[in-house]
């Protein structure tokens, strides 16, 4: 028998007028007298950020959890979701925040039953601060209603973290424009290619969650209240916002790959007019120095005492004179 990792889980056990933060084992949820044996008034969350087959094996056993669940948990790359079981509600959802200037796309599962919500992330980190703070202010109306309004308040925190994310992908983008118009490299069409691939995964996810919103508002879910229905329609007015903004970044940058593209040949056009230019302009100076470097006897201007001084002045005067008509034709 594979044991099983003391992996500490975060539970929150909360009423109208208590509540409780604590890290807990499966040990303690094994215990007599806990969360699990007295669930007739207290409400609770149990959030997991670490993996493990074997302690998800056992959490699902202790809840009653279907096993087609646990292997929806445990497979990476799931699309979002949601889909009812006899003793509970299950849902698939991507969380996406940046860390460390980096973006982090993180898959996060949820199972909510009559009075308790398990959630299921992938590495620690997350965008709930907000409704943790929430949950330990009392009288707060999180602390009110039902566990379903706590989901919702995790789902509207997640969307939430896709509006955060735009927000710093729209100042990148507003950079990269800048940078493009003084110099266009290699560098910032790499970055844009990241920036639009980026954009492709939110999409990807903000879309089937706009599903998953519009289900928990219309179709009366297992253990979703009518009266929290209509918070779930807020949350996906909000998506629709998100996919939009999302589209509006993905048409910016493919203009910028544009703009970066015509930057790029703008600026070898120059340097291609100027070398254009010191070509032009040595043509009749070659001329002129290839006249006067024949090895002929007779040429009575190598016998001259200011010839070499009239061949410069001359190929001075020929290239001014040059330099002077294209100017008045505007080619420089």
């Amino acid at each position: 028998m594979e044991k099983v990792k003391s992996i500490p889980m975060t539970l929150f056990t909360y009423d109208e007028k208590e509540f409780l933060e604590e890290e807990v084992t499966l040990s303690d949820l094994e215990k007599e007298g806990s969360i699990l044996h007295n669930t007739h008034h207290k409400k609770f969350w149990l959030n997991l950020d670490e993996e493990d087959p074997v302690l998800l094996d056992k959490i699902c056993e202790l809840f009653q959890v279907h096993p087609l669940v646990k292997e929806d948990i445990l497979l990476k790359g799931q699309r979002p979701k949601v889909e009812e079981y006899p003793h509970h509600l299950f849902l698939v959802a991507k969380m996406v925040y940046f860390r460390d200037e980096e973006l982090k796309m993180e898959q996060i599962s949820f199972i909510l039953g009559e009075n308790y919500l398990l959630s299921f992330g992938e590495t620690e980190g997350d965008v709930f601060d907000r409704v943790r703070q929430k949950l330990k202010k009392e009288g707060t109306e999180v602390r009110m209603r039902s566990v379903d309004f706590l989901l919702y308040q995790l789902l509207d925190a997640l969307v939430e973290g896709y509006y955060r994310t735009l927000e710093i992908m729209g100042e990148r983008i507003d950079v990269m424009e800048d940078n493009i118009m003084l110099k266009a490299d290699k560098e910032e069409m790499k970055a844009i290619r990241t920036l639009k691939k980026d954009l492709l995964y939110l999409h990807k996810y903000a879309w089937p969650l706009r599903e998953i919103s519009s289900y928990l508002s219309k179709d009366d879910p297992l253990f979703v209240d009518k009266e929290t229905s209509m918070y779930f329609f807020d949350v996906h007015s909000q998506l629709m916002e998100v996919i939009d903004t999302i589209e509006t970044y993905r048409e910016l940058l493919a203009g910028l790959m544009d703009l970066s593209l015509s930057s790029v040949s703008y600026r070898l056009n120059e340097v291609m007019k100027v070398l254009t230019i010191i070509s032009t302009i040595f043509i009749p100076l070659s001329f002129i120095a290839g006249v006067y470097g024949m090895n002929f006897k007779y040429m009575p201007e190598l016998s001259s005492r200011y010839g070499y001084p009239l061949a410069w002045a001359s190929m001075g005067a020929v290239a001014l004179g040059m330099l002077y008509y294209f100017k008045k034709k505007n080619w420089f």
